[in-house]
């Protein structure tokens, strides 16, 4: 199934010395030098979906020694286009947002690694008919000098080569057409889990209930882009659903159809007093910590976040990635920020700065004028002083979940 050998170019002009060919005769030609049956026309009618997933697509770094952006992510895509067009005519990339219509559904699994200066791009594919039957699995893989064709050419080049030999094995094995791959198949009714790449999630979180009913907020970062959505908590998995999410805010709402008894409440009417105690807990760093949750104490060390920003206070329990959307709980065990963000130590250390436990949450009340406009039940309760350490850690606890996100 594997093809190794580069393919000539499509829509060349074939000269014999009989005077031009045919139009079938020329597509017969082009065929045989794509090594393809005769019954595959070529570009093909069959309308073909083809799925990268999000983080594969945004995929880009600095390389600072030659002052350019390496973008991987936009090779890719871009190939897919061009190619995907050469070769099927009603080729399109596959958007869950937005219902269409397929034939051939074709999922694609890029990983990129480099050694030496050498490039390689191993991408596995899998694809599937209008009936999600499962018709092809392979791999293709291509290595290539990281400068080849120019600075940084490596990655157009690999990703076209790699492209092209995945979409001409599917022509090869499934002679594919319109009338054999009717495009009856909506992209809306798809099984997500056969898309999704289980090994690993592209992303984890923190959430938390904020309602009886079973309503989880998070930050909306940690739900973006997701093709599947689960949460976990004292060790039960279940599937989740983004309800309604703020860009501007970064929080979300999620719908779990678990009703629990420890919704945290929002404290009424007063703002987060300087240098009062709180909780936060998370699950961060899934992989190398235990999928228990984290919990770690601190107060509030400022009113205020980053310069310009608005609605965000300061607090001091240490964070790490994956406490996103995590609670940010007073003693009297009220809701009074959600963890959005933490400063790039690493970063800062270059400028000679070591900053410690310097974290951002979003204040609870700018939480609460983002649920009413989603018509999001909470409740708001009356600061309770007489909680303790203990009334902040039973509340926070009982409440948050572990946030999946797969692509």
């Amino acid at each position: 199934m594997t093809i190794r050998q580069a393919a000539l170019g499509i829509g060349a002009t074939l000269v014999l010395s009989a005077g031009m060919l045919s139009a079938g005769a020329a597509r017969a030609a082009a065929n045989n030098d794509l090594q393809l049956p005769k019954d595959v026309k070529v570009p093909n009618d069959t309308s073909v979906a083809i799925y990268l997933p999000p983080t594969a697509l945004k995929y880009r770094f600095y390389v600072s020694g030659l002052g350019i952006w390496a973008e991987p992510g936009r090779s890719l895509d871009d190939a897919r286009r061009d190619l995907g067009a050469r070769y099927f005519s009603l080729a399109y990339r596959a958007d869950f947002a937005e219902d269409a219509t397929y034939g051939l559904f074709i999922d694609l699994d890029p990983k990129w690694s480099y050694d030496r200066g050498n490039l390689k791009l191993d991408m596995h594919y899998r694809v599937y008919g209008p009936d999600a039957t499962k018709l092809l699995d392979g791999t293709e893989s291509q290595t290539v000098g990281v400068n080849a064709s120019g600075p940084l050419g490596g990655f157009p080049n690999a990703a076209n080569k790699v492209t092209q030999m995945l979409l001409l094995d599917v022509l090869r094995e499934l002679h594919p057409s319109a009338s054999k791959f009717p495009a009856t198949a909506h992209l809306s009714a798809i099984n997500r889990d056969l898309v999704i790449d289980r090994t690993k999630p592209v992303s984890t979180g923190t959430g938390f209930y904020i309602n009886k009913s079973g309503q989880l907020m998070t930050a909306a970062h940690v739900v973006r882009d997701c093709l599947v959505l689960e949460a976990q908590k004292d060790g039960k998995v279940f599937p989740v659903k983004t309800r309604a999410s703020t860009d501007v805010l970064d929080l979300a709402v999620v719908d779990s159809g678990q009703p629990t008894d420890h919704a945290l409440s929002l404290r009424s009417g007063e703002e987060v007093t300087l240098g009062e105690a709180v909780t936060n807990v998370g699950y961060p760093l899934q992989g190398l910590l235990s999928a228990s949750p984290n919990l770690t104490r601190g107060n509030v060390s400022a009113r205020g976040g980053l310069k310009g920003s608005q609605g965000l206070f300061q607090f001091s329990a240490p964070v790490q990635p994956g406490s996103s959307g995590g609670p940010v709980v007073s003693d009297g065990g009220e809701l009074l920020g959600i963890t959005v963000g933490t400063l790039n130590a690493a970063s800062l250390i270059q400028q000679g700065l070591l900053p410690q436990n310097v974290n951002f949450a979003l204040d609870a009340r700018y939480a609460a004028r983002f649920l009413r406009q989603a018509n999001v039940q909470f409740d708001e309760v009356a600061p309770n002083p007489k909680g303790d350490m203990r009334t902040a850690n039973d509340a926070a606890l009982g409440a948050v979940v572990q946030l999946s996100c797969y692509e």
